[in-house]
């Protein structure tokens, strides 16, 4: 599992290379995380460890490649772990035809 900081991190750097098709930059992480530069080198280089992403530390961040885009260790919701009762569970197409 990931840190809160790498986790944010991670959906940030995805979420921005898949709208602007390139890798955010040092401030532009810093405004969007919230986090010093030290975090967000430190939440980096975790990434790293954990072969989210390929980066090479003495390159800035925006150098860094995406190996991974989501958390492996992450549980899928279900809503029977909501407490929802009665809930189909079978797609989209439920939606459509009973709604």
């Amino acid at each position: 599992m990931l840190d809160d900081t790498s986790r944010k991190l991670l959906r940030i750097i995805v979420q921005f290379h898949s709208h602007f098709k390139r890798m955010p930059k040092l401030p532009e992480l810093r405004r969007l995380s919230g986090r010093r530069p030290a975090q967000i080198i430190k939440a980096m280089k975790v990434l790293v460890a954990d072969h989210y992403i390929d980066w090479d530390a003495s390159r800035p961040v925006e150098t860094a490649y995406i190996l991974e885009g989501w958390e492996r260790d992450a549980p899928f919701d279900t809503p029977q772990q909501h407490g929802l009762q009665g809930v189909r569970d079978s797609g989209n197409i439920d939606y459509w035809l009973y709604y």
